[in-house]
Protein backbone atom coordinates (compact mmCIF):
# COMPACT_ATOMS: atom_id res chain seq x y z
CA UNK A 1 0.00 0.00 0.00
CA UNK A 2 1.00 3.71 -0.89
CA UNK A 3 2.76 5.47 2.18
CA UNK A 4 0.54 8.21 2.07
CA UNK A 5 -2.24 6.39 1.72
CA UNK A 6 -1.31 4.21 5.06
CA UNK A 7 -0.21 7.89 7.10
CA UNK A 8 -4.27 8.77 5.79
CA UNK A 9 -5.75 5.52 7.05
CA UNK A 10 -3.83 5.92 10.36
CA UNK A 11 -4.97 9.74 10.73
CA UNK A 12 -8.54 8.78 10.23
CA UNK A 13 -8.57 5.99 12.31
CA UNK A 14 -6.95 8.46 15.04
CA UNK A 15 -9.40 10.60 14.64
CA UNK A 16 -12.32 8.33 14.54
CA UNK A 17 -11.62 6.58 17.74
CA UNK A 18 -10.98 10.16 19.56
CA UNK A 19 -13.71 12.15 18.48
CA UNK A 20 -16.22 12.47 21.06
CA UNK A 21 -20.07 11.43 21.07
CA UNK A 22 -22.67 13.61 20.37
CA UNK A 23 -23.83 15.71 22.66
CA UNK A 24 -26.15 18.35 21.97
CA UNK A 25 -29.63 18.36 21.54
CA UNK A 26 -31.74 20.61 18.83
CA UNK A 27 -35.21 21.18 19.43
CA UNK A 28 -37.30 22.75 16.22
CA UNK A 29 -40.28 23.17 14.37
CA UNK A 30 -42.73 25.39 13.68
CA UNK A 31 -46.15 27.44 15.76
CA UNK A 32 -49.07 28.55 13.64
CA UNK A 33 -51.08 31.40 15.06
CA UNK A 34 -48.36 32.00 17.86
CA UNK A 35 -47.45 35.72 17.97
CA UNK A 36 -45.50 36.14 21.41
CA UNK A 37 -42.29 34.72 19.24
CA UNK A 38 -40.78 33.26 22.16
CA UNK A 39 -40.80 29.65 23.79
CA UNK A 40 -38.58 29.00 27.04
CA UNK A 41 -36.74 25.88 28.26
CA UNK A 42 -35.95 25.03 31.50
CA UNK A 43 -33.91 22.16 31.88
CA UNK A 44 -30.68 21.88 34.52
CA UNK A 45 -30.44 25.35 35.31
CA UNK A 46 -31.91 28.86 33.77
CA UNK A 47 -34.72 29.07 31.75
CA UNK A 48 -33.44 29.59 28.06
CA UNK A 49 -34.84 30.99 25.51
CA UNK A 50 -36.02 30.24 21.84
CA UNK A 51 -36.88 32.70 19.30
CA UNK A 52 -39.95 32.00 17.06
CA UNK A 53 -39.29 33.60 13.97
CA UNK A 54 -41.83 35.57 11.58
CA UNK A 55 -42.62 32.03 9.92
CA UNK A 56 -43.32 30.53 12.95
CA UNK A 57 -40.06 28.53 12.63
CA UNK A 58 -37.80 28.07 15.30
CA UNK A 59 -34.38 25.68 16.27
CA UNK A 60 -31.86 25.78 18.88
CA UNK A 61 -29.26 23.93 20.06
CA UNK A 62 -28.82 22.52 23.85
CA UNK A 63 -26.05 21.16 25.39
CA UNK A 64 -27.04 17.67 27.00
CA UNK A 65 -24.53 15.61 28.91
CA UNK A 66 -27.00 12.93 30.15
CA UNK A 67 -30.76 11.55 29.98
CA UNK A 68 -32.52 14.57 31.41
CA UNK A 69 -36.13 16.05 31.78
CA UNK A 70 -36.97 19.64 31.40
CA UNK A 71 -40.34 21.80 30.01
CA UNK A 72 -41.28 23.96 27.32
CA UNK A 73 -42.95 27.00 28.10
CA UNK A 74 -44.91 29.77 26.17
CA UNK A 75 -47.84 31.65 26.03
CA UNK A 76 -51.35 29.26 27.41
CA UNK A 77 -48.71 26.19 26.26
CA UNK A 78 -46.83 23.67 28.46
CA UNK A 79 -45.35 20.90 27.94
CA UNK A 80 -42.49 18.35 29.50
CA UNK A 81 -38.97 16.82 27.59
CA UNK A 82 -37.16 14.69 27.46
CA UNK A 83 -33.75 14.65 26.27
CA UNK A 84 -30.87 12.11 25.95
CA UNK A 85 -27.53 13.25 24.34
CA UNK A 86 -27.32 13.15 20.36
CA UNK A 87 -30.90 13.03 19.99
CA UNK A 88 -33.23 15.71 18.35
CA UNK A 89 -37.15 17.07 19.26
CA UNK A 90 -39.40 18.54 16.41
CA UNK A 91 -42.33 20.09 17.64
CA UNK A 92 -45.25 21.99 15.62
CA UNK A 93 -48.51 23.39 16.88
CA UNK A 94 -51.26 25.78 16.45
CA UNK A 95 -51.26 28.82 19.32
CA UNK A 96 -55.08 28.92 19.25
CA UNK A 97 -55.30 25.07 20.48
CA UNK A 98 -51.83 23.69 21.64
CA UNK A 99 -52.59 20.33 23.86
CA UNK A 100 -54.68 19.00 20.67
CA UNK A 101 -52.54 20.21 18.00
CA UNK A 102 -48.99 19.82 19.20
CA UNK A 103 -47.08 17.08 16.91
CA UNK A 104 -43.64 15.34 17.53
CA UNK A 105 -41.07 14.05 15.69
CA UNK A 106 -37.65 13.30 15.68
CA UNK A 107 -35.66 10.87 17.69
CA UNK A 108 -37.51 12.16 21.16
CA UNK A 109 -40.61 12.27 19.30
CA UNK A 110 -42.02 9.33 21.50
CA UNK A 111 -40.99 10.01 24.33
CA UNK A 112 -42.15 13.71 24.40
CA UNK A 113 -45.49 13.10 22.81
CA UNK A 114 -46.00 10.18 25.80
CA UNK A 115 -45.33 12.71 28.50
CA UNK A 116 -48.05 14.92 26.74
CA UNK A 117 -50.65 12.41 26.35
CA UNK A 118 -49.95 11.25 30.41
CA UNK A 119 -50.57 14.28 31.17
CA UNK A 120 -53.81 15.25 29.30
CA UNK A 121 -55.03 12.06 30.92
CA UNK A 122 -53.70 12.07 34.36
CA UNK A 123 -55.59 15.63 35.14
CA UNK A 124 -58.99 13.85 35.44
CA UNK A 125 -57.36 10.45 37.33
CA UNK A 126 -55.60 12.62 40.04
CA UNK A 127 -58.99 15.07 40.97
CA UNK A 128 -60.14 12.00 42.41
CA UNK A 129 -57.01 11.73 44.49
CA UNK A 130 -57.00 15.22 45.67
CA UNK A 131 -60.74 14.74 46.50
CA UNK A 132 -59.76 12.30 49.21
CA UNK A 133 -57.10 14.65 51.17
CA UNK A 134 -60.41 17.06 51.37
CA UNK A 135 -62.96 14.72 52.65
CA UNK A 136 -62.94 12.48 55.90
CA UNK A 137 -61.61 9.19 54.46
CA UNK A 138 -59.28 6.33 56.23
CA UNK A 139 -55.33 5.49 55.23
CA UNK A 140 -56.32 2.60 53.94
CA UNK A 141 -58.83 4.32 52.02
CA UNK A 142 -56.44 6.76 50.57
CA UNK A 143 -53.67 3.67 49.82
CA UNK A 144 -55.89 1.76 48.14
CA UNK A 145 -57.17 4.55 45.55
CA UNK A 146 -53.72 5.48 45.07
CA UNK A 147 -52.69 1.64 44.14
CA UNK A 148 -55.31 1.64 41.43
CA UNK A 149 -54.24 4.98 39.86
CA UNK A 150 -50.84 3.67 39.81
CA UNK A 151 -52.54 0.21 37.91
CA UNK A 152 -53.85 2.77 35.48
CA UNK A 153 -50.83 4.83 35.02
CA UNK A 154 -48.81 1.44 34.50
CA UNK A 155 -51.36 0.10 31.97
CA UNK A 156 -51.21 3.81 30.59
CA UNK A 157 -47.88 3.70 29.88
CA UNK A 158 -47.83 -0.07 28.42
CA UNK A 159 -50.50 0.90 25.97
CA UNK A 160 -48.20 3.36 24.70
CA UNK A 161 -45.52 1.15 23.97
CA UNK A 162 -47.41 -1.42 22.49
CA UNK A 163 -49.38 1.41 20.07
CA UNK A 164 -45.75 2.58 19.24
CA UNK A 165 -43.67 0.10 19.49
CA UNK A 166 -40.49 2.82 18.30
CA UNK A 167 -40.49 3.74 22.26
CA UNK A 168 -37.38 2.43 23.51
CA UNK A 169 -37.93 -0.26 26.03
CA UNK A 170 -34.87 1.87 28.10
CA UNK A 171 -37.36 5.20 28.48
CA UNK A 172 -40.48 2.46 29.41
CA UNK A 173 -38.28 1.15 32.63
CA UNK A 174 -37.03 5.03 33.51
CA UNK A 175 -40.62 5.94 33.51
CA UNK A 176 -41.73 2.76 35.63
CA UNK A 177 -39.30 3.96 37.58
CA UNK A 178 -40.83 7.47 37.95
CA UNK A 179 -44.03 6.40 38.05
CA UNK A 180 -43.32 3.94 41.10
CA UNK A 181 -41.33 6.93 43.23
CA UNK A 182 -44.66 9.01 42.80
CA UNK A 183 -46.42 6.58 44.82
CA UNK A 184 -43.98 6.84 47.61
CA UNK A 185 -44.11 10.93 46.85
CA UNK A 186 -48.35 10.52 47.49
CA UNK A 187 -47.95 8.24 50.62
CA UNK A 188 -44.86 10.47 51.99
CA UNK A 189 -46.96 13.24 51.59
CA UNK A 190 -50.49 11.90 52.08
CA UNK A 191 -50.47 12.39 56.41
CA UNK A 192 -49.61 16.15 55.74
CA UNK A 193 -52.27 16.97 53.11
CA UNK A 194 -54.83 14.64 54.92
CA UNK A 195 -53.94 16.90 57.91
CA UNK A 196 -54.48 20.23 56.66
CA UNK A 197 -57.43 19.00 54.66
CA UNK A 198 -59.61 16.74 56.81
CA UNK A 199 -60.64 18.37 60.39
CA UNK A 200 -61.70 15.29 61.62
CA UNK A 201 -57.84 14.36 61.55
CA UNK A 202 -57.74 10.40 60.60
CA UNK A 203 -55.34 8.05 62.48
CA UNK A 204 -52.25 7.45 60.58
CA UNK A 205 -51.15 3.85 61.50
CA UNK A 206 -47.94 3.53 63.06
CA UNK A 207 -45.84 1.81 60.18
CA UNK A 208 -47.16 4.17 57.47
CA UNK A 209 -43.75 5.07 56.75
CA UNK A 210 -42.56 1.73 56.44
CA UNK A 211 -42.05 1.94 53.28
CA UNK A 212 -39.26 4.20 53.28
CA UNK A 213 -37.00 2.40 54.96
CA UNK A 214 -37.02 -0.02 52.34
CA UNK A 215 -35.75 2.76 49.57
CA UNK A 216 -32.23 3.60 48.80
CA UNK A 217 -32.46 7.76 48.56
CA UNK A 218 -28.56 7.18 48.23
CA UNK A 219 -28.41 6.43 44.37
CA UNK A 220 -27.20 8.85 41.95
CA UNK A 221 -29.34 7.30 39.23
CA UNK A 222 -32.55 8.76 40.94
CA UNK A 223 -31.65 12.72 41.46
CA UNK A 224 -31.25 12.47 37.32
CA UNK A 225 -35.12 12.06 37.13
CA UNK A 226 -36.84 15.36 37.76
CA UNK A 227 -39.93 13.78 39.68
CA UNK A 228 -37.67 11.88 41.57
CA UNK A 229 -35.23 14.22 42.59
CA UNK A 230 -38.48 16.40 43.63
CA UNK A 231 -39.09 13.47 46.16
CA UNK A 232 -35.76 13.03 47.47
CA UNK A 233 -35.96 17.36 47.74
CA UNK A 234 -39.30 17.14 49.70
CA UNK A 235 -38.50 14.51 51.88
CA UNK A 236 -34.95 15.96 52.90
CA UNK A 237 -37.25 19.24 53.84
CA UNK A 238 -40.12 17.72 55.53
CA UNK A 239 -37.43 15.91 57.89
CA UNK A 240 -34.83 18.83 58.32
CA UNK A 241 -37.86 20.98 59.40
CA UNK A 242 -39.28 18.50 61.65
CA UNK A 243 -35.89 18.23 63.13
CA UNK A 244 -34.95 22.21 63.78
CA UNK A 245 -39.19 22.61 64.55
CA UNK A 246 -39.58 24.96 61.71
CA UNK A 247 -43.41 25.51 61.06
CA UNK A 248 -44.31 25.84 57.27
CA UNK A 249 -45.14 29.68 57.75
CA UNK A 250 -41.62 30.30 59.13
CA UNK A 251 -39.80 27.99 56.24
CA UNK A 252 -39.61 30.62 52.97
CA UNK A 253 -36.47 32.36 53.32
CA UNK A 254 -35.39 30.98 55.94
CA UNK A 255 -31.67 30.32 56.56
CA UNK A 256 -31.75 28.05 59.16
CA UNK A 257 -34.12 25.72 57.41
CA UNK A 258 -30.95 25.92 54.49
CA UNK A 259 -28.54 25.11 57.26
CA UNK A 260 -31.04 22.36 58.71
CA UNK A 261 -30.87 20.46 55.19
CA UNK A 262 -27.66 20.70 54.46
CA UNK A 263 -26.87 18.64 57.43
CA UNK A 264 -29.46 16.37 57.16
CA UNK A 265 -28.06 15.85 53.28
CA UNK A 266 -24.69 15.79 55.26
CA UNK A 267 -25.83 13.24 57.48
CA UNK A 268 -28.18 10.97 54.82
CA UNK A 269 -26.30 10.59 51.65
CA UNK A 270 -23.45 9.47 51.07
CA UNK A 271 -22.76 9.45 47.83
CA UNK A 272 -20.85 13.24 46.21
CA UNK A 273 -23.50 13.33 43.31
CA UNK A 274 -26.58 13.18 45.47
CA UNK A 275 -25.39 16.04 47.62
CA UNK A 276 -23.87 17.93 44.82
CA UNK A 277 -27.77 18.09 43.07
CA UNK A 278 -30.07 17.96 46.32
CA UNK A 279 -27.92 20.88 48.23
CA UNK A 280 -27.52 22.60 44.91
CA UNK A 281 -31.85 22.60 44.14
CA UNK A 282 -32.29 23.80 47.51
CA UNK A 283 -29.51 26.26 47.66
CA UNK A 284 -30.14 27.91 44.03
CA UNK A 285 -33.69 28.54 45.47
CA UNK A 286 -33.15 30.16 48.47
CA UNK A 287 -30.59 32.45 46.63
CA UNK A 288 -33.12 33.21 44.15
CA UNK A 289 -35.39 34.57 46.34
CA UNK A 290 -32.98 36.18 49.29
CA UNK A 291 -29.60 36.15 48.34
CA UNK A 292 -26.39 34.55 50.16
CA UNK A 293 -27.49 36.39 53.42
CA UNK A 294 -26.85 34.49 56.15
CA UNK A 295 -25.81 30.80 54.31
CA UNK A 296 -22.33 32.53 52.88
CA UNK A 297 -20.55 29.62 54.51
CA UNK A 298 -22.95 26.96 52.84
CA UNK A 299 -22.48 28.28 49.42
CA UNK A 300 -18.61 27.77 50.22
CA UNK A 301 -19.07 24.67 51.37
CA UNK A 302 -20.93 23.56 48.37
CA UNK A 303 -17.98 24.58 46.03
CA UNK A 304 -15.32 23.37 48.10
CA UNK A 305 -16.99 20.03 48.12
CA UNK A 306 -19.73 19.46 45.12
CA UNK A 307 -18.51 17.19 42.29
CA UNK A 308 -21.12 18.92 39.55
CA UNK A 309 -19.10 21.24 38.19
CA UNK A 310 -21.89 23.00 36.02
CA UNK A 311 -23.95 23.37 39.33
CA UNK A 312 -20.85 24.59 40.93
CA UNK A 313 -19.87 27.24 38.06
CA UNK A 314 -24.07 28.39 38.22
CA UNK A 315 -24.09 29.13 42.05
CA UNK A 316 -20.57 31.11 41.31
CA UNK A 317 -22.42 33.36 39.46
CA UNK A 318 -25.33 33.50 41.35
CA UNK A 319 -23.47 34.68 43.96
CA UNK A 320 -21.26 37.10 42.74
CA UNK A 321 -24.59 38.88 41.10
CA UNK A 322 -25.79 39.00 44.73
CA UNK A 323 -22.79 40.71 45.90
CA UNK A 324 -23.50 43.81 43.67
CA UNK A 325 -26.47 44.42 45.89
CA UNK A 326 -24.97 44.30 49.33
CA UNK A 327 -25.80 46.62 51.90
CA UNK A 328 -23.76 49.38 50.91
CA UNK A 329 -23.49 48.84 47.02
CA UNK A 330 -24.67 51.14 44.52
CA UNK A 331 -28.15 50.68 43.52
CA UNK A 332 -29.08 49.88 40.20
CA UNK A 333 -30.50 52.88 38.07
CA UNK A 334 -33.68 52.67 36.23
CA UNK A 335 -35.90 55.29 34.59
CA UNK A 336 -39.50 54.37 34.26
CA UNK A 337 -42.88 55.88 33.02
CA UNK A 338 -44.96 56.32 36.26
CA UNK A 339 -48.85 56.31 35.80
CA UNK A 340 -49.28 59.73 33.89
CA UNK A 341 -46.68 59.30 31.69
CA UNK A 342 -43.94 61.36 33.24
CA UNK A 343 -40.02 59.43 33.44
CA UNK A 344 -39.08 59.07 36.50
CA UNK A 345 -36.11 57.70 37.39
CA UNK A 346 -34.19 56.58 40.79
CA UNK A 347 -31.34 59.49 40.76
CA UNK A 348 -34.58 61.84 41.08
CA UNK A 349 -34.44 61.00 44.96
CA UNK A 350 -31.23 61.17 46.04
CA UNK A 351 -31.01 62.34 49.70
CA UNK A 352 -34.28 60.60 50.41
CA UNK A 353 -34.59 57.01 51.42
CA UNK A 354 -36.52 54.90 48.58
CA UNK A 355 -38.65 51.64 49.59
CA UNK A 356 -39.73 49.92 46.23
CA UNK A 357 -42.49 47.47 45.85
CA UNK A 358 -41.96 45.16 43.07
CA UNK A 359 -45.71 43.68 42.46
CA UNK A 360 -48.31 42.92 39.40
CA UNK A 361 -51.84 43.29 39.46
CA UNK A 362 -52.49 39.56 39.26
CA UNK A 363 -50.36 38.20 42.26
CA UNK A 364 -52.36 37.69 45.11
CA UNK A 365 -49.93 37.60 47.70
CA UNK A 366 -48.91 40.94 46.37
CA UNK A 367 -52.46 42.23 46.53
CA UNK A 368 -53.01 41.08 50.12
CA UNK A 369 -49.61 43.46 50.61
CA UNK A 370 -51.67 46.62 49.87
CA UNK A 371 -53.78 47.31 52.84
CA UNK A 372 -50.48 47.19 54.96
CA UNK A 373 -48.30 48.92 52.28
CA UNK A 374 -51.03 51.93 51.99
CA UNK A 375 -51.01 52.06 56.31
CA UNK A 376 -46.75 52.25 55.60
CA UNK A 377 -47.26 55.17 53.17
CA UNK A 378 -49.70 56.72 55.46
CA UNK A 379 -47.34 56.48 58.87
CA UNK A 380 -44.45 57.86 57.04
CA UNK A 381 -45.73 60.91 55.30
CA UNK A 382 -43.85 63.63 55.73
CA UNK A 383 -40.92 62.03 56.44
CA UNK A 384 -37.43 61.45 54.69
CA UNK A 385 -38.46 58.71 52.52
CA UNK A 386 -40.84 58.13 49.15
CA UNK A 387 -42.29 54.89 48.06
CA UNK A 388 -42.56 53.69 45.02
CA UNK A 389 -44.96 50.52 43.33
CA UNK A 390 -42.83 49.04 40.23
CA UNK A 391 -45.16 46.68 38.54
CA UNK A 392 -44.17 44.29 36.44
CA UNK A 393 -47.36 43.58 34.20
CA UNK A 394 -47.40 42.52 30.86
CA UNK A 395 -51.03 44.07 30.49
CA UNK A 396 -50.63 47.78 31.28
CA UNK A 397 -54.16 48.13 30.96
CA UNK A 398 -54.77 46.18 34.15
CA UNK A 399 -51.85 48.45 35.80
CA UNK A 400 -53.53 51.45 35.02
CA UNK A 401 -57.24 50.67 36.02
CA UNK A 402 -56.17 49.08 38.95
CA UNK A 403 -53.89 51.90 40.06
CA UNK A 404 -56.60 54.36 38.99
CA UNK A 405 -59.80 52.87 40.53
CA UNK A 406 -58.06 51.94 44.18
CA UNK A 407 -56.20 55.66 44.37
CA UNK A 408 -52.87 54.38 44.90
CA UNK A 409 -51.96 58.16 45.70
CA UNK A 410 -47.64 56.94 45.91
CA UNK A 411 -45.36 56.53 42.96
CA UNK A 412 -46.36 54.12 40.33
CA UNK A 413 -44.19 52.91 37.94
CA UNK A 414 -44.50 50.61 34.80
CA UNK A 415 -41.99 47.78 34.40
CA UNK A 416 -42.16 47.44 30.48
CA UNK A 417 -40.89 43.23 28.76
CA UNK A 418 -38.96 45.94 26.95
CA UNK A 419 -36.66 47.18 30.23
CA UNK A 420 -37.01 44.52 32.49
CA UNK A 421 -35.43 47.30 35.18
CA UNK A 422 -36.47 45.02 38.27
CA UNK A 423 -34.01 42.01 36.47
CA UNK A 424 -31.26 44.44 37.67
CA UNK A 425 -32.62 43.73 41.39
CA UNK A 426 -32.89 39.69 40.44
CA UNK A 427 -36.19 39.64 41.61
CA UNK A 428 -36.91 36.43 40.71
CA UNK A 429 -40.59 36.40 43.07
CA UNK A 430 -43.43 39.14 43.52
CA UNK A 431 -43.74 40.71 46.12
CA UNK A 432 -40.32 41.82 46.67
CA UNK A 433 -39.58 44.72 48.49
CA UNK A 434 -36.20 46.80 48.81
CA UNK A 435 -34.49 49.71 50.52
CA UNK A 436 -31.96 52.10 49.20
CA UNK A 437 -30.54 55.26 51.44
CA UNK A 438 -30.32 58.54 50.34
CA UNK A 439 -26.31 57.99 48.94
CA UNK A 440 -28.64 55.74 46.10
CA UNK A 441 -26.76 52.44 48.03
CA UNK A 442 -29.06 49.38 49.20
CA UNK A 443 -29.57 49.36 52.51
CA UNK A 444 -31.68 45.73 52.02
CA UNK A 445 -32.07 44.48 48.65
CA UNK A 446 -34.73 42.19 50.83
CA UNK A 447 -37.08 43.61 53.15
CA UNK A 448 -39.73 42.24 54.87
CA UNK A 449 -43.14 42.68 53.65
CA UNK A 450 -44.80 45.65 54.98
CA UNK A 451 -47.25 43.40 56.66
CA UNK A 452 -44.42 42.28 59.05
CA UNK A 453 -43.30 44.11 61.98
CA UNK A 454 -39.58 43.65 60.87
CA UNK A 455 -40.27 46.45 57.99
CA UNK A 456 -40.89 49.06 60.55
CA UNK A 457 -38.50 48.35 62.80
CA UNK A 458 -35.67 48.47 59.79
CA UNK A 459 -37.31 52.10 58.64
CA UNK A 460 -37.18 53.22 61.65
CA UNK A 461 -33.92 52.13 62.81
CA UNK A 462 -32.32 53.97 59.69
CA UNK A 463 -30.81 57.48 60.84
CA UNK A 464 -32.66 60.67 59.19
CA UNK A 465 -35.39 59.05 57.99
Amino acid sequence: MNKALILLSLSVLAVSCTQEPAKNVVISGKALNYTTKELYVTLDGPKDTIRVNDDGTFSKEFEVLSPMDGTLQGDKLFLYLYLEPGKNLEITFDGKAFNTSVGFGGELGLPVEYLHSKTMASSAIYQKLNEMYRAPNSPADYKRVRDSISGIEVDFLDKFKIDNPGLSQAYVEREKKVLEYSVYYDLYNYPTMAGYYDTTHQEIPADWYAFMDKLNLDDPALVEINDIKAFISGYVQTEAMKRANIPQMKSWGNPDLERAMVSFVNEKFKSPEVYSVIVYDKLKQYIDSEGTKGIEDLVTEYLNKSTHEKHKATLKVMADKWAALAPGKPAPAFTLLDINGNNVSLSDFRGKYVFIDFWATWCGPCRAEIPAYKQLVADYKGRNIVFISMSVDKDKAAWEKMVNEDNFDWIQLHDPQTIKANKKYLVMYIPTFTLIDPEGNIVNARCARPSNPETRKLLDAQNNL
